[in-house]
């Protein structure tokens, strides 16, 4: 395994090639730390060879944290991208929003066994009384009976769409943004506050995230990555002026790593009981795909996914915005962690290359459940 050429803190070492994988530590002269070149060379060619024009992939353990950067936030652009590059991290945002709602549980502002409907009339699901019976732990658990989507969320028309179940809640196990959309009009309306203050509030200051926003900031333009389409085609750079915990937080692969580390690992900002919970299956994730091997390893705890295989459990999320893709995978017990950020839609073909370049061969069952899953 690769871990044992990361037992020091990494210099740093950047670049303006496009396609050069940089350290992002805190010195900006080269480095001369030969097995981090090697293993810089090993993931830049896993993201070529999938044709991906740019990432940040970011590893740490309880002693070492390194970065990387390659290639390009825009083919048009070619722009590099470095550690300021703020990318979309599409569903990792319902992990962020997941540690908030259970920050609110600990305070006792909500209760998660009991339905939704008692805290707030949503006028959306008001046509469908089983809707009435989610609670929030259906929600983070994927059993609200909620679809998907009722129609996009970035629509005008979204928040007026009706939206109801498609099975009893609590029944089965079906993703669902719809779901984390419900909770999160239930939980402004129990604070009086957008969810976009309690984030900043609750986990960008906390952790000192700067590069992240739940809603398009200005003061980001200059340094976002453009999503790509699979034949490397640019797209337009969405404006997402109305918060949405499934899926509008950008953010860097260091920001990102603050968080894992500080809220999920260290369970900063939760009680002890609460942070286990987190990571307690609550039954099987079971998306009706063909493979059954990776469905048995693969289970869900409140808000994030959870992955049992060779090297132990661990906890894990994925992000799928289109153009941008995104993973994340840590093992709590031995402190390990690392988080993929991609502009490309073909961005999570190369997670199990660098997964394998720091954990080693393993089976990565999540990677396998993700593609009959979407």
């Amino acid at each position: 395994m690769l871990s044992t050429s990361f037992d020091t803190p990494a210099l740093a070492a950047t670049s303006s090639a496009p396609g050069w994988l940089g350290s992002l530590g805190s010195v900006g002269e080269p480095s001369d730390d030969t097995s981090y070149a090697a293993v810089a060379q090993r993931i830049n060619a896993v993201l070529a060879q999938q044709g991906i024009p740019g990432a940040q992939v970011v590893y740490a353990d309880n002693g070492t944290e390194r970065a990387f950067n390659y290639g390009v936030s825009s083919v048009a652009t070619g722009d590099s991208v470095d550690s300021d590059t703020v990318f979309e991290a599409a569903s990792l945002t319902k992990v962020v929003a997941s540690y908030v709602v259970l920050q609110l549980v600990d305070e006792g502002v909500l209760d998660l066994d009991r339905p939704l409907s008692d805290y707030f009339d949503y006028p959306r699901i008001a046509a469908d009384p089983a809707a009435g019976r989610i609670t929030g732990r259906m929600v983070l658990t994927h059993t609200s009976g909620l679809p998907n989507w009722a129609t996009g969320p970035s629509s005008p028309e979204f928040e007026t769409t009706p939206v109801g179940t498609i099975f009893e809640p609590g029944t089965q196990w079906s993703y669902s943004g719809e779901g984390f959309y419900y909770l999160q009009k239930t939980v402004e309306s129990l604070t009086g506050k957008p969810f976009q203050q309690l984030v900043r509030e609750r986990v960008f200051d906390r952790f000192g995230m700067t590069g992240s926003d739940l809603v398009t900031n200005p003061a980001f333009g200059a340094v976002t990555s453009v999503g790509h389409t699979a034949d490397g085609t640019p797209k337009p750079v969405r404006n997402f002026p109305r918060a949405n915990i499934a899926y509008t937080l950008r953010t860097t692969a260091l920001d990102y790593n603050r968080f894992l580390r500080g809220a999920l690992l260290d369970g900063d900002g939760l009680t002890p009981a609460t942070r286990d919970m987190m990571f307690t299956a609550t039954g099987s994730a079971d998306h009706g795909g063909s493979d059954k091997e990776s469905i048995e390893h693969i289970k869900w705890g409140l808000g994030i996914g959870l992955q049992s295989n060779e090297l132990g459990d661990a906890i894990w999320h994925w992000g799928d915005n289109g153009p941008y893709k995104a993973f994340f995978i840590a093992y709590p017990e031995t402190g390990r962690s690392v988080v993929i950020m991609t502009n490309s839609e073909d961005g999570l073909n190369a997670v199990d290359g660098i997964v394998h370049e720091f954990f080693g061969p393993s089976t990565i069952y999540a990677t396998r459940w993700i593609k009959e899953a979407e």
